[in-house]
């Protein structure tokens, strides 16, 4: 189940931010060991500060396990202001029909049938991700991920209409691409993922605002 947040929904769901943020700082900080903002147990950084739209993956019990953000390309985002050395000196996208997702987190659970909840989470993200983006018009989103991301994708369904080349960034392999957007991807990602129907809880509550 994901729970979709854009800027205006955020005062409303302040608790399940927090545990987001919570979340990011136990895999970015304490199973990546990555070099981030940390702050009493809670992972940001500068683009959080920008209005984001935040995709929540809620288990059976309602606890953030996974997590995803979206910002429009036309404003300040990674891979334009963090990443662009990925771009080898090509301009990074911007349009307003394209957007960037960043600081993808998924928490495996502790139980052994962990590599199939992370699956599970990590398919229904990027479900909910295309829905949501159909919704608004938006034609690609554009990301960094590392290269365990980068092998996982022809399993979800969705492959990169392009991609950079891959460079060593602290601990990371990483690599930037582009993704399409459209139903053909989404109709790809629900039948790689065996989902049936739409994975946003507030999706009457969305589709009112879009």
């Amino acid at each position: 189940m994901i729970l979709v947040i854009p800027p205006e929904l955020v005062g409303q769901y302040r608790p399940q931010l927090e545990e987001m943020h919570r979340l990011r700082y136990r895999v970015f900080k304490e199973r990546m060991d990555w070099d981030v903002n940390v702050q009493n147990g809670l992972e940001f950084d500068v683009y959080d500060t920008l209005a984001p739209t935040y995709f929540l993956a809620l288990d059976d019990t309602g606890t953030v396990v996974g997590t995803w953000r979206l910002l429009p390309t036309t404003g300040p985002n990674m891979l334009r202001d963090t990443f662009a050395d990925l771009l080898e000196g090509k301009a990074a996208p911007c349009h307003d029909d394209v957007w960037e997702t960043s600081r993808f987190a998924v928490e495996a659970p502790d139980n052994p049938d962990g590599r199939t909840m992370v699956s599970t989470i990590t398919r229904e993200l990027f479900c909910g991700l295309v829905e949501y983006c159909l919704m608004q018009g938006i034609d690609e989103v554009v990301t960094v991920y590392d290269i365990r991301i980068a092998r996982l994708l022809p399993q979800i369904g969705c492959d990169p209409r392009w991609q950079t080349a891959r460079k060593r960034i602290g601990n990371t392999i990483a690599l930037a691409g582009g993704f399409e957007i459209s139903e053909a991807v989404l109709s790809s990602i629900r039948t790689a993922g065996n989902i049936t129907q739409s994975v946003l809880v507030n999706l009457a509550a969305l589709r009112r605002a879009a």
